[in-house]
Formats: structure tokens, C-alpha cells, sequence
């Protein structure tokens, strides 16, 4: 053994024994201000906002949702603390209107042979009034339609369908009915069938899906004579529209020149919201992306607490939308507040919570080969042993699938960082904050923060390959 070596392993030694571990050395060995900037990150805080983002009274943070409004009024919130301007004329939101649509809850009719007749909500309605009276056709789950006349109702038990995928796949069973001849669907439920509830959440105001066309006016039933006439009024669809917001906060840059220069940070608020007949019905999405969100608050609070801002202005920025199609970031790209040719680097954050097994305190990037964001980012990240990597599986495929690419497909540097993989609870009830790894979480938002001040200092300008 070589002398040099021995005495790393002295050193090393000494560290623990004094309890000082080698993260906490390498911070040592920053500028002053940048230690003062990266002890704004704690755990503590970190938890504090992670939790309130993925509580049950978030309820999923869908789009469109009262819960995700008051995301964005939260994020502002911190922002503004944060000593950030707001970045669209003053004001912290970049407003759109969504086009919604909701099923009618009131004036439905259902009769059977001219009496009033138990039902328990619409899952589908027409853009106008729909009203029939006639003879029904009862067909079993899973019939093969070829040949079989279902002119008119039809009559289909829907007792057994449980599970949301159950449901997904029964009524793409039906999409058929209406070339058929078929005029409105009658699905027999009991009570206290799961399918009740996702008629509740029909009832309230959701996202216009422009790809798919309108279903057959479709109501819950319960048990009848199908030998008697029925009688069906189903109310049209109300439509209507709601207000999103993207939240932008400014924090400008010191340098007379390169401050027209933009690093811009930015994750998805939104998740998916809420599930209607699960024994825990919230998406909370604590990894994705409480997590992301919370790494732009703490980002924005460590440079924000610096006396000296960094040379190159930083736009800290939360989309809404990216579950439905990257909607709200490809809104800010076609609607920028921010010349695009001036944002040098567009750093994404997507779940940075739960890591793979041997991988805390590491974090890889997506798209590793389509610039040189990476290697920068992750020689700078080193000095708080801070591991920024090309995962080989992740890297390349999930390129294309966060808010980066809105960015990117307009030529500007864009990548997403994650710290985790696709794990089970990946768009599912059990992503709760309770799963993630916070001192992880913690160590690798300090590592994105100093792994970025060479860029947003001046002294790097990343390149597309």
C-alpha cells in the first residue's frame, strides 16, 4: 500500500470518528456564499413541502381541479418568500382557459313501463337533450354483437365490474353499440357499485379529450323487468371553461450583460387526481412530482438567500398539465414570457424521491447524448459527492416524455433529472410522501444546485449535440 492511499484512508477514518462524513467535508471546501446558499436546503424544509403537496386534501392535484389551484396559489406563495419577482408583468401566473365538460347531475329521467324507476347517474350524455321511450335489448358482458339486433336501450349487467381497468375495458367493449343502431346504454348496477361513484366524478368539470369523439348518452340502473318499455331523458352535457395557470417566479441576474440570459427550472405540479371505487380512491403523487415541485421551491430559496445573485437571470416555473400531454409547458413554449433563443438551459425535475437500489444521492438525466448539460452539471455536482449520471435504460427513453421536450423541440437545451426509477406505486394510490427517501431527496437537490452554478455564473454554456 502506498503512502498517498494510507493516508486517504487516515483521513478518511479521522472524518468518521470526529462524525463529520465526507459530504459534509466537501461542502466545507465551497465559496462562503454558496455554503450559506446550500444550507437553505434542509430536510426539514424539504418535508414540510413535499408533504403539503401530496396530502389527501391535494386530492391528486388533477387538471383541471380546485386542489390544483390552490397548488399554484401555494408555489406563488413560496416564490414570493423566496424574494422572487413574478415573471409574467408582475403577477406569478401565465393564464390559460381549458374547455371542460361535465355530465348532468340533475333533470335525468329514468321509467320502466311508465313508473319512476331507480338510476344512479349519467356516465355519458349527448351535446343536446336526449330523450327515448321503446323497447330494450339485454345483451350479456362479453357477447359476441355479430349479428344480434340492439336497436334501441340496451340492457347490460354491470355488477361485476369493479376495478377502474374493469370499467375501461367494459366500456370499450360497448364503443361498438352505437353502428349498431344501439340509442343509449342501461348498465344494471347495485347500489353500492364503484361505477356510481365514477358517475359522481362525471358529474363534475373535466378536461375536453379533442381525440375522442362523444359516447352513446349512457346511464346506471338499477334491477327492472327488461320485458317492459323504458323511458330515458338524459340532460345534455354541460360545458363550460376553467382557469390553469402556469406559476413563474424571476430571479434576476447580477451581470449587466448576461443577465438577458435565462436558466429556467421548472416541474409538473399536477398528478392525476382521484379514482372513484378503490379503498384508497387519491393519487397523491408524492414522487410524481411533489418531489420535482419541491426541488424548484428549495432551488429558488437557495439562490433567492444569495447576496450576490448569479450573473445569469433564473425563471423557476411549475406547469400544469403535463399528465394530460405536456399541455401547460407546451403553452409557455408556444407563449413564452422569456425569449426562448435567451434561455440557455432548461433543467427539469421528475421524481427525485424514491431511488433505485444502490443509487441514493445519485440522480441521471434524460437524454444524455443530446448535449453536454450532463457532464457539466455533473463535474460541479461532484464537489458535494453528488453522482449526476446517463442511466442506461431511463436516459434515452424518457426523453421525449416529460416538459423538457416542449422546450426542446423548440431548439433550446432541455433535459429531465430524475433520482428514482418507475417503481410499482408509479401513477398509483401508494405514491405517498411516506415512500420517499428524504435525506436522498435533501443530498440531491444540493447536488442540482451547485451542479448548475457553473451555468448560471457564466462559465459554462451548455450545447446541443
Amino acid at each position: 500500500m502506498n503512502s498517498c492511499k494510507w493516508m486517504r484512508i487516515m483521513a478518511l477514518i479521522g472524518l468518521l470518528m470526529t462524525g463529520l462524513d465526507p459530504f459534509v467535508q466537501a461542502q466545507q471546501e465551497l465559496p462562503g456564499e454558496v455554503r450559506q446558499a446550500l444550507a437553505q436546503i434542509t430536510q426539514q424544509d424539504v418535508t414540510a413541502t413535499v408533504t403539503f403537496l401530496a396530502s389527501d386534501e391535494m386530492a391528486g392535484r388533477d387538471t383541471p381541479s380546485r386542489e390544483l389551484t390552490i397548488a399554484t396559489c401555494y408555489v406563488a406563495a413560496r416564490f414570493r418568500g423566496a424574494g422572487l419577482e413574478g415573471g409574467v408583468d408582475g403577477s406569478f401566473y401565465q393564464k390559460h382557459q381549458l374547455e371542460t365538460v361535465a355530465m348532468p347531475s340533475t333533470g335525468v329521467e329514468f321509467q320502466v313501463d311508465g313508473q319512476p324507476a331507480r338510476q344512479f347517474g349519467v356516465i355519458a350524455a349527448d351535446s343536446a337533450d336526449f330523450e327515448y321511450t321503446g323497447p330494450v335489448t339485454r345483451i350479456e358482458p362479453g357477447q359476441d354483437l355479430s349479428g344480434v339486433d340492439v336497436a334501441g336501450a340496451v340492457l347490460v349487467d354491470a355488477s361485476q365490474v369493479v376495478s377502474p381497468r374493469d370499467q375501461f375495458m367494459f366500456r370499450r367493449q360497448l364503443s361498438g353499440l352505437a353502428a349498431k343502431g344501439a340509442q343509449c346504454i342501461l348498465l344494471q348496477v347495485d347500489e353500492d357499485s364503484p361505477m356510481v361513484g365514477s358517475a359522481k366524478q362525471a358529474a363534475q368539470p373535466r378536461l375536453v379529450n379533442p381525440r375522442q369523439g362523444e359516447s352513446l348518452p349512457t346511464i346506471l340502473v338499477g334491477k327492472f323487468d327488461p320485458q317492459q318499455k323504458v323511458k330515458v331523458r338524459i340532460p345534455k352535457q354541460t360545458k363550460g371553461q376553467t382557469e390553469v395557470r402556469n406559476v413563474i417566479g424571476i430571479l434576476p441576474g447580477s451581470d449587466p450583460e448576461l443577465k438577458h440570459e435565462a436558466v429556467l427550472f421548472t416541474a409538473h405540479l399536477d398528478h392525476v387526481g382521484t379514482q372513484a371505487g378503490l379503498e384508497d380512491p387519491i393519487f397523491n403523487g408524492a414522487d410524481d412530482n411533489a418531489t420535482g415541485v419541491t426541488t424548484v421551491i428549495e432551488l429558488a430559496r437557495a439562490f433567492g438567500s444569495m447576496k450576490t445573485a448569479p450573473k445569469r437571470t433564473i425563471i423557476f416555473m411549475t406547469f400544469w398539465g403535463e399528465e394530460k400531454g405536456l399541455l401547460g409547458s407546451r403553452h409557455y413554449a408556444s407563449q413564452p414570457t422569456w425569449p426562448l433563443e435567451k434561455i440557455v438551459a432548461n433543467i427539469n425535475i421528475e421524481m427525485v424521491g424514491r431511488p433505485e437500489a444502490g443509487a441514493a444521492g445519485k440522480c441521471w438525466m434524460t437524454g444524455w447524448h443530446e448535449s453536454d448539460l450532463g457532464p457539466i452539471m455533473a463535474k460541479a455536482a461532484g464537489a458535494v459527492d453528488v453522482l449526476i449520471f446517463e442511466h442506461p435504460e431511463f436516459s434515452p427513453m424518457l426523453y421525449r416524455s416529460s416538459d423538457n421536450y416542449s422546450f426542446a423541440e423548440k431548439g433550446v437545451v432541455a433535459h429531465s433529472f430524475s433520482a428514482g426509477s418507475l417503481h410499482d406505486d408509479y401513477h398509483q394510490p401508494g405514491d405517498e410522501w411516506e415512500k420517499l427517501e428524504l435525506r436522498h431527496m435533501t443530498k440531491v437537490i444540493q447536488g442540482l444546485f451547485v451542479g448548475s452554478l457553473p451555468i448560471v455564473n457564466g462559465e459554462a454554456t451548455p450545447r446541443g449535440k
